[in-house]
């Protein structure tokens, strides 16, 4: 019959139980590291170079390959360090530039314009191609307000203006508006075009990829590299 042999006493005053309480539970943290570098590889040269077979000596020209190459890839560590620096002082200063935006009139492409009352409104008609019978929408939050026909224009950016008044005559009140701007193609083809309206900068954002994205005072939200111009 064996005799059982009686459990180590362990208590919270022991100095292992101590010491195995302040190792870190993380594995990751114990784990041996994966990677091999610069040191490592001139570690496991030296030792190759003193075991080698004196009758079968390493190769120099392999030997000078090894370190050409190990050089070039530090490197090409440096270089993209030196990138990843350059690339994130880049996005640092774009966004303090946008930032200045706040508050400042801008030309933007979009489809929502900021209407003052007595004020004639003016924007830019932004067409890829020219186009026939080409009319804009001017329209607020119960439906159209005006429509305007412009005839046939010709490819590129033409400005053009909406008195503030309805198909009566009567002056709108000041506030958002939205311009729905289209003409026909030589086929006959309705296609939409672009406007370049202005409004104020409400916020600047940064994006995922470090792009700037403006909100403006219309609530709609454009590239900055949407914006054309850029005013007090």
């Amino acid at each position: 019959m064996s005799t059982i042999q009686p459990l180590p006493n362990v208590n919270s005053n022991s100095a292992d139980f101590i010491a195995a309480m302040q190792k870190s539970s993380n594995p990751k943290a114990s784990a041996p590291n994966q990677q091999l570098g610069q040191a490592d590889f001139l570690r496991l040269l030296t030792t190759q170079l003193k075991n080698q077979d004196p009758n079968k000596p390493m190769d120099p020209t392999k030997f000078v390959t090894d370190l050409t190459q190990m050089s070039q890839l530090k490197s090409i560590q440096n270089m993209n360090d030196s990138i990843k620096a350059m690339t994130l002082g880049f996005q640092n200063l774009q966004t303090m530039q946008a930032s200045s935006l706040i508050g400042r009139s801008v030309q933007a492409i979009g489809d929502k314009m900021s209407h003052t009352q007595g004020v004639v409104s003016q924007f830019r008609l932004n067409l890829d191609q020219p186009l026939k019978d080409v009319k804009v929408v001017v329209t607020d939050k119960n439906g159209p307000v005006k429509e305007l026909s412009y005839g046939d224009l010709k490819a590129g950016e033409k400005v053009v203006s909406w008195d503030g008044t309805d198909e009566q005559g009567n002056a709108m009140p000041s506030g958002e508006y939205t311009l729905t701007v289209y003409g026909k193609d030589d086929q006959g083809q309705i296609q939409a075009i672009k406007t370049v309206v202005p409004s104020k900068v409400n916020t600047v954002g940064v994006n995922k990829d470090g792009s700037m994205t403006l909100t403006l005072a219309t609530g709609q939200r454009v590239k900055l590299s949407d914006v054309r111009e850029i005013g007090q």
